[in-house]
């Protein structure tokens, strides 16, 4: 009887270690397939990572390309004139005026900012053609800033070497002298604004110059009618990977702009 009793004790504890070391393989070999999983995870993801840069240089490529050439370029594959012969990517880019409308938004301007908004039909180098005499709202700032953004507007009239100058000064708060705290802008996302009359304006004015005062805005330009005119070059670029991974970069190129301190005034 001892000895029945003592093989199976040992049966048991060899179960019992046959049943663990199926444990110990299984959680090890989870633990493998966890690991493989991840490093080919990271795998993709750092190839993913690759893909989007190399799209992204790409594009970007296209946009100095298309600059260049003030047209369409292809980006395209060997035997298509493309500016990128086998890199694996396709796609193009292409250079437009920045499209008719009569309202026009600009890049935020940073304190003591200004920009250049031509009247006119600019033609390159320094031509600039009649304006249309309509009225101009010009709008900024946004209810919520903690300090409110005031502009100096100066607009430039007359013919070279003649020109004249008018400055209006837009403070919502009223801290500086003489200035206009300005209306309500037909466009809620901005605070306040004002009203060139078109009989200011005639047929002769070149430039409205908006400087922006103690803190960063967007300027804003509508009129009723005709569109207003064409404020720069936009360019449009796409890069398109044999994988499929795409980018596009989009890019606005103002007319020249006039220094920040050509027409300044002290406040």
């Amino acid at each position: 009887m001892k000895r029945f009793k003592l093989q199976a004790s040992s049966k048991r504890e060899s179960g019992q270690v046959l049943l663990i070391a199926v444990m110990l393989l299984a959680v090890t070999l989870t633990i493998v397939l966890s690991i493989t999983f991840s490093s080919r995870t990271d795998t993709q993801i750092t190839k993913l990572e690759e893909e989007n840069q190399k799209a992204l240089a790409a594009a970007e490529a296209g946009i100095e390309a298309a600059l260049k050439t003030a047209g369409t370029v292809n980006i395209g594959q060997a035997g298509t004139g493309g500016i990128l012969p086998n890199s694996g990517f396709s796609g193009t880019a292409s250079v437009s005026t920045n499209p008719s409308d009569t309202k026009f938004t600009t890049p935020i301007l940073q304190k003591d900012e200004q920009y250049t908004f031509y009247m006119g039909v600019y033609t390159a180098p320094s031509t600039i053609g009649p304006s249309d005499g309509e009225n101009l709202e010009i709008c900024f700032a946004s209810s919520n800033q903690s300090t409110k953004s005031a502009i100096e507007i100066t607009v430039v009239k007359g013919t070279s070497p003649n020109y004249t100058l008018r400055r209006f000064v837009i403070d919502p708060d009223d801290r500086i002298s003489e200035s206009d705290q300005g209306l309500a802008c037909s466009n809620t996302a901005f605070y306040k604004g004002t009203t060139i009359d078109g009989s200011l304006i005639g047929e002769d004015t070149k430039l409205v110059i908006v400087r922006m005062l103690y803190s960063s805005s967007k300027v804003f330009f509508s009129r009723n009618s005709p569109d207003l005119p064409s404020q720069g070059k936009f360019v449009s670029s796409e890069a398109t990977s044999d994988t499929g991974v795409s980018k596009k970069v989009q890019l606005f190129q103002s007319y020249p702009q006039l220094p920040a301190d050509f027409f300044v005034t002290g406040f």
